[in-house]
């Protein structure tokens, strides 16, 4: 996941990249402007110049896509909401916001951040667009477009399903009335769906009325929505059961410690080949040094298994993720993810190993609470 992505700027202390699914669509909105769009309303231009414009309208656009999300990670900061990272990816921009916001006021505000900044681009564009037309053809057809597009992308993002802002708005609504986020996030999902159909449908009849290629890409958003409404309702669901719930309650204790001498071969039939477990702490008298995990053992040849330590082949501690037994569970499952990692290393502040927090613990709790929680409605 990280690799596909690649660090460009930051901005405002935020860290802005860019996915690998970013240059295809770049790719393409150039290539739509330049090749078909500027040529067909302005035949006079030369190829060189339909390109340059092009390529730098292509260039503004993404820039205006990033400003939008720059909308959203600054009001959230401003309510000391931390944010992550903005992404720019083939669906245009992500900024990632770390917590939920505390009310629905100021989920109202961070929503709708990014269309007023999408709005306001807008109308700069079009009065660069008054200004430059009778000196500056090119800059004139440059700030038209990006006037139009502006305007689309901030009327677009306020259609009211979750999680496009829109949607984000509605929650900040019925979150209002109800009183309960998760319920408003529920039914800004359930619109968020809606909407994801009507797309597909719109995009079906698109393609087999000829215009297949505008229909496939509208099906293809279409999807995508439905996917984002169903993830970010399990999200908010999965927090909710976390909530208030610590490293400590869940985490392994048992944790077999294996001398940092021992042999690959000796560690593989005697302890690896008769446990479920896949990760393991290396370490000496109680002083834990490493992880080695089953990743680890297949990185070296059988063949080299019986001259090869565990101690050699095993994560450094400093290079482990860790967390203390007092840390909430959602933010170790936050970091699981992020790191792409199935386990973590619990460590008091004294640096002892206190235990080891798996997925798998988090996988049973939830379907545990689930449960329960369904129960208790039940009843």
């Amino acid at each position: 996941m990280l690799k596909s992505r690649l660090r460009i700027a930051t901005l405002f202390g935020i860290p802005v990249r860019i996915h690998i699914s970013w240059l295809l669509i770049f790719l393409l909105v150039t290539w739509s402007l330049a090749g078909s769009y500027f040529p067909a309303r302005y035949p006079d231009w030369s190829v060189g110049l339909s390109w340059f414009v092009g390529i730098l309208t292509s260039l503004l656009f993404f820039g205006s896509v990033l400003l939008h999300e720059l909308g959203h990670a600054l009001v959230a900061r401003s309510f000391g909401v931390p944010v992550e990272e903005i992404t720019l990816f083939i669906f245009g921009g992500l900024a990632q916001i770390s917590e939920e916001p505390k009310s629905p006021g100021r989920e109202l505000l961070m929503a709708g951040a990014g269309p007023f900044v999408s709005i306001i681009l807008s109308g700069l564009f079009a009065v660069l667009h008054l200004l430059t037309r009778a000196a500056s053809e090119p800059i004139a057809a440059l700030a038209l477009y990006l006037g139009g597009i502006n305007l689309t992308l901030g009327l677009f993002n306020l259609i009211p399903g979750f999680p496009l802002d829109g949607g984000r708005v509605l929650r900040a609504i019925l979150w209002a009335v109800r009183r309960d986020l998760t319920v408003a996030t529920r039914w800004a999902a359930r619109a968020g769906q809606v909407v994801a159909y009507l797309f597909i449908f719109f995009g079906v009849l698109q393609a087999f009325s000829g215009n297949w290629q505008s229909g496939l890409w509208i099906v293809f958003i279409g999807f995508f929505l439905d996917n984002a409404a169903r993830s970010s309702y399990a999200q908010v669901s999965i927090r909710n059961l976390l909530d208030g719930h610590t490293v400590q309650e869940i985490m392994s204790q048992d944790c077999t410690l294996l001398p940092a001498q021992l042999t690959l071969d000796v560690f593989v039939d005697e302890f690896l080949m008769h446990s479920a477990r896949r990760c393991y702490t290396v370490g000496n008298a109680g002083q834990m040094l490493g992880l080695l995990s089953l990743h680890n053992v297949r990185e070296v040849p059988k063949e080299d298994w019986r001259t090869t330590r565990v101690g050699e082949v095993a994560t450094p501690l400093d290079k482990l993720q860790t967390v203390g037994p007092d840390s909430p569970l959602w933010d170790a499952l936050q970091l699981m993810t992020s790191e792409g990692v199935n386990q973590l290393p619990v460590m008091d502040k004294y640096g002892n190993l206190m235990g080891m927090l798996s997925r798998d613990n988090l996988i049973t709790f939830l379907r545990n609470m689930t449960e329960l929680k369904g129960q208790t409605r039940r009843l």
